[in-house]
């Protein structure tokens, strides 16, 4: 490996390094969990939306693919980011953590039946997965709600 890429490499190691921090406290911890619902939140509801607008035939199957695969990346990196973080040593956190994960992965899956019902042009199964991930976007807003003061 020549010079340049092993210091790409370092670089980079460094960067992500940078990105995952111990919360030091169960306040901060509690804040990027909230922080963390309201990305994913965000994310599943711009694909309902859109879900919901091609159904209603006022958006192409070209448009809805795009968006579905843009919000299924964005929820796997607002869990993984998440789950870097290291929460402090308390029951109070260890809750907050087994209460937002489920949601977190049931919301990217749920993303990821729209992309894949989509792709297949089964409506049926495009509505179907939509509802499931109403509910999961229903139960992150409370989540948020609930913990964010």
């Amino acid at each position: 490996m020549t010079r340049s890429p092993l210091l790409g490499v370092a670089l980079c190691t460094l960067a992500l390094s940078g990105c995952v921090a111990p919360a030091p406290d169960d306040s901060a911890y509690q804040s990027k969990a909230v922080q963390t619902a309201q990305a994913a939140l965000s994310a599943a509801r711009t694909a309902l939306l859109t879900t919901r607008t091609h159904a209603d035939d006022r958006l192409p199957s070209t448009y809805l693919e795009p968006v579905l695969v843009d919000a299924e990346q964005a929820l796997d990196s607002v869990r993984t980011t998440f789950d870097s973080v290291q929460p402090p040593a308390t029951s109070a956190a260890d809750e907050l953590r087994a209460a937002l994960d489920p949601l977190l992965e049931s919301a990217a899956s749920d993303v990821t039946e729209l992309r894949i019902a989509a792709r297949r042009d089964r409506t049926g199964a495009l509505a179907s997965a939509a509802d499931d991930l109403s509910g999961i976007a229903d139960q992150l807003e409370a989540f948020a709600g609930e913990h964010g003061g």
